[in-house]
């Protein structure tokens, strides 16, 4: 095997170390950006009250889907032979 190597130019350990820095810096400068970020409007999740649930018949009857419902999706598609 030939060991010869160029004077010219650095060694990988280098070249794979100064990468490495590089990408750590990108994801540092990456994560400060979002973390300084102000929140969306559109992502921000506001707080809704809870309710108590109502017991009556009534609220029952006038819910347009009754909470017994089930609903079955029934998937099918062909296989090919390949």
């Amino acid at each position: 095997m030939n060991t010869y190597r160029f004077a010219a130019y650095p060694s990988n350990s280098i070249i794979a170390s100064g990468v490495t820095m590089l990408v750590s810096v990108w994801f540092l400068v990456a994560a400060g950006a979002i973390l300084s970020d102000p929140p969306s409007p559109y992502t921000h999740r506001s707080e809704v009250p809870a309710v108590a649930p109502v017991q009556s018949a009534q609220a029952e009857m006038q819910s347009p889907i009754a909470p017994q419902a089930h609903y079955t999706i029934l998937v099918s598609a062909k296989r090919s032979a390949t």
